[in-house]
């Protein structure tokens, strides 16, 4: 498709250490949906496990910039992690 930036190969161990703190920011929000909230100290971790569930239960696809070194998910509020 012209214009469309190229796909870009990211390395599954440089995004895997990163992918419980996106799920955080999918799943953790404020009653009003505005921000991710703190996380409850007695909560158990999340694991990068956990978070590929959640990515394919979902359906969301992640959208790597290699300028940023960030992930962006592919949803309504574009959740976004730094990778490097």
């Amino acid at each position: 498709m012209p214009g469309r930036t190229p796909n870009a190969y990211v390395r599954e161990d440089q995004v895997l250490p990163h992918l419980s703190a996106l799920l955080l920011r999918l799943t953790h929000h404020d009653p009003d949906g505005a921000e991710p909230m703190a996380l409850i100290a007695s909560a158990a971790p999340l694991s990068s496990a956990d978070a590929v569930a959640h990515l394919r239960s979902e359906a969301i696809s992640l959208i790597y910039d290699p300028a940023a070194r960030s992930l962006t998910a592919d949803t309504p509020r574009a959740e976004r992690i730094t990778i490097g």
